[in-house]
């Protein structure tokens, strides 16, 4: 995800927990607020596209795991 400005980031916090109807406390806001935008970081690397050759190289035949019937 693109980089986000403060304000947007806690314009969006606010919509998504009025949305799910969470109350949070302003002593906890700051908190929350840093969390919610490492979540947003996560994300966005879970959601990267990846070349085919990033796929792990670990890869096994059915028929080698039951004996090669």
């Amino acid at each position: 995800m693109p980089d986000i400005s403060p304000a947007s980031l806690e314009a969006e916090f606010d919509v998504l927990m009025a949305r799910s109807g969470v109350k949070i406390p302003e002593s906890r806001r700051a908190t929350y607020l840093k969390a919610f935008a490492d979540l947003r970081e996560q994300v966005s690397l879970l959601h990267a596209r990846r070349p085919a050759t990033s796929e792990p190289a670990n890869v096994f035949r059915i028929p080698a795991i039951e004996g090669d019937r």
